[in-house]
């Protein structure tokens, strides 16, 4: 017997049968959700030593300078088109993508991924508060786009845990200073965890206050009429492209069109 009382009510969401159903259900209504052991403790270690490595990397295709002008330091993008360790364990991460395909539905792409290293005692712009998909003051009955932040450390107060607006994905304007002092929570969560949340929930680092940095793995999963940061498809050069699945998630069946004749042959492939 249910220990929920209730009078008046007509309509009910139905039982959650699943953990990700559960989930599905946190994210749908106050906009966010942490799913544990997502990764396991040796996961973990191997993706700050292969993201670290990725990062280098990218450090010696520009100059610091030019990275630390564009607010772009300590951010490793991209990283499934360098290993891929970061698309099969964790942009497909098989717990995750249970939760996404009953918020988003079976065809959703993946928009970007990038490594996030918040240093401790350091400022970054990404203390502040925003919504993944910048700029942006609408609401929708449905999300669009999800994102999923794997905790990397644990996720706490003192080293600069995720801070978040309860069901703010439903008001078009930015809160007001008072009710954001007074709503504002610290999703705390355990290495090995990733933070689901509405693209459009507002979010921000904390102060790193600890003597570690803190690592984390943003995913950012969209429809797939909202465009790709980067282009996967261009950077991953055709790999994966033979594979079903893939060449849907990664973007290649959703990019535009070179001309006309491109995009009947397109319609026409699919006929087969």
């Amino acid at each position: 017997m249910s220990q929920i009382q209730h009078y008046g009510v007509n309509e009910f969401t139905k039982k959650s049968e699943t953990s990700a159903a559960l989930h599905a259900e946190e994210i749908l209504i106050k906009g966010h959700t942490v799913i544990t052991n997502a990764l396991s403790i040796e996961e973990v270690k191997l993706a700050i030593t292969k993201m670290e490595e990725v990062y280098a990397r990218q450090l010696k295709e520009l100059d610091k300078g030019t990275i630390e002008k564009i607010n772009d330091t300590d951010i490793a993008r991209a990283l499934l088109v360098y290993d891929d360790f970061f698309l099969h364990k964790v942009a497909l991460n098989a717990a995750l993508m249970e939760v996404l395909n009953i918020v988003l539905g079976k065809y959703f792409i993946i928009r970007e991924q990038n490594g996030i290293i918040n240093r401790a005692n350091s400022q970054n712009y990404q203390l502040k508060w925003h919504r993944d998909l910048l700029y942006q003051h609408f609401t929708a009955s449905r999300p669009f786009a999800v994102s999923a932040l794997f905790c990397l450390q644990d996720f706490n107060e003192i080293n600069g845990g995720t801070y978040l607006l309860p069901a703010s994905q439903n008001t078009e304007a930015f809160p007001s200073e008072e009710y954001i002092l007074k709503n504002e929570i610290c999703a705390n969560a355990p290495i090995g965890s990733v933070i689901v949340f509405n693209s459009m929930l507002y979010h921000r680092a904390g102060h790193n206050k600890s003597q570690q940095d803190r690592i984390g793995i943003n995913n950012m999963y969209v429809q797939p009429y909202i465009k790709q940061a980067i282009s996967f498809p261009k950077m991953l050069d055709g790999k994966y492209s033979d594979d079903t699945f893939l060449n849907t998630f990664l973007g290649y069946d959703s990019e535009t069109a070179d001309n006309v004749k491109s995009w009947r042959m397109k319609r026409f492939d699919r006929k087969k």
